[in-house]
C-alpha cells in the first residue's frame, strides 16, 4: 500500500468516526456533510472525494456500524469466558453491544428513514448486506452446538428482534432491571424452545439429558 493510499484510509476512517460521533450525540438532523467536513478538520473537497452526499456517508456508515457492533459483541462475550452459559453470554454480549453508541447511531439512521425516503433506498440495500454479518456474529456467540438445533433460526431471528426492541426501548428506563429479567426469561424461553433439560455446559457440549436436542 502506497503513501497516499494509507493517508487516503486514514480519512476515510477519520470521517466515518466523526459521523458517528455527530450521529450518536446530536441525531440524524445534525448530519450533514458541513457539519461533519468541520468536526474532522477537511476541506469540503477531501470530503466530497469521499462522500459526495449525505446518504453516500450513511450508506458507508452502516458498513463501519456493523464492524464496530462485531468487535464489541466479541469483546463482550470474550470477558464473560467460555465457561458461561452459552444463552446467557449470547444474550448478555448482544446486549450491551446494542446499548453502546455504534448500535444506537444505527437505530438513530433507521429512525430517520421513517421520514426520508431516499436515506430508506439506500439503508435497505445497506441493512441486506449488514444483515448477514450480523447472522454470523450471532451465530458465532451461540455456538456450534446451539446452531445446529432445527429450531435455531427462530430462536436467532426472535432473539435480534426483543433485543432490538429492548435497546430502542431503554431511553424510557431508569433501571436495568426490568431488561435483566427480560433476558433472564427470554433465555429460559430459549432452552424449551430447543428442548433443553437444562443449560448446555461449555466445558463438555452436553445438556444434563446427555446431548443437544433434549426432549423432542
Amino acid at each position: 500500500m502506497t503513501t497516499r493510499d494509507a493517508q487516503k484510509r486514514a480519512t476515510r476512517a477519520r470521517i466515518l468516526d466523526v459521523a458517528t460521533q455527530l450521529l450518536v450525540e446530536r441525531g440524524y438532523s445534525a448530519l450533514t456533510t458541513v457539519a461533519v467536513q468541520r468536526a474532522a478538520g477537511l476541506s469540503r473537497g477531501a470530503l466530497l472525494h469521499h462522500f459526495p452526499t449525505v446518504h453516500d456517508l450513511s450508506k458507508a456508515l452502516i458498513a463501519n456500524l456493523v464492524e464496530l457492533n462485531e468487535q464489541a459483541a466479541r469483546a463482550a462475550a470474550a470477558r464473560l469466558g467460555d465457561s458461561a452459559d452459552p444463552v446467557q453470554r449470547a444474550l448478555t454480549a448482544l446486549h450491551e453491544t446494542m446499548t453502546r453508541p455504534p448500535a444506537q447511531a444505527e437505530f438513530e439512521l433507521w429512525a430517520a428513514a421513517r421520514t426520508d425516503p431516499d436515506l430508506a433506498v439506500v439503508l435497505l440495500a445497506a441493512e441486506r448486506a449488514a444483515g448477514r454479518d450480523l447472522f454470523r456474529v450471532v451465530d458465532d456467540l451461540f455456538g456450534p452446538l446451539i446452531t445446529a438445533h432445527p429450531r435455531y433460526p427462530v430462536v436467532r431471528d426472535l432473539t435480534i428482534t426483543m433485543l432490538r426492541g429492548t435497546a430502542i426501548a431503554r431511553v424510557l428506563h431508569t433501571s436495568d432491571k426490568s431488561v435483566e429479567t427480560t433476558l433472564r426469561h427470554w433465555a429460559d424461553a430459549i432452552r424449551v424452545l430447543l428442548a433443553f433439560d437444562a443449560a448446555p455446559s461449555a466445558a463438555d457440549g452436553r445438556d444434563r439429558s446427555g446431548g443437544v436436542g433434549g426432549r423432542r
